[in-house]
């Protein structure tokens, strides 16, 4: 199902909605808001801070390496989690041919390693964030020149 793009602006927030989403607006300070985003502008947020040039020229094909930054974006964002998804697969349903199809049998769960990395090991995924915080920049960056597909770049 595609419900397009989020198209309403919050005036208020300007946290974008779905139109579906926005069905219940009312007007504050002469400003159309939602509960969704601001409840009604109850909460308010910092502005978002600008990303850095390096990684905004590589999100907007402003880079050489952008094409290959865009094909691995799943990839990057999946390294820096601190969860991954957890379940029992069902792979008997992809026999033969036909689509992918992606089944899972009982319960749906995120899974989350130890917070500290294996004697020898560098830091991975969470560790990233809480082991060795004087470093963690550095133990980011190592990951990407560790990364096969990075260095590809």
């Amino acid at each position: 199902m595609d419900h397009g793009d989020q198209i309403i602006e919050c005036r208020l927030c300007n946290g974008k909605l779905w139109k579906n989403e926005a069905l219940r607006g009312k007007k504050v300070a002469n400003k159309t808001c939602f509960s969704i985003c601001c409840g009604y502008g109850k909460v308010q947020l910092p502005k978002l801070k600008e990303p850095p040039p390096e990684y905004s020229n590589l999100f907007r094909s402003l880079h050489p390496k952008s094409k290959i930054f865009m094909k691995n974006i799943r990839y990057f964002n999946s390294m820096f989690s601190f969860t991954s998804m957890g379940g029992q697969v069902d792979k008997s349903i992809n026999k033969g041919k036909g689509p992918y199809v992606f089944r899972l049998s009982g319960q749906n769960y995120h899974s989350m390693g130890s917070l500290l990395p294996d004697v020898g090991s560098t830091p991975k995924f969470s560790q990233l964030y809480i082991y060795d915080t004087e470093n963690e920049e550095a133990n980011r960056q190592n990951v990407f020149r560790e990364t096969k597909r990075w260095q590809n770049l």
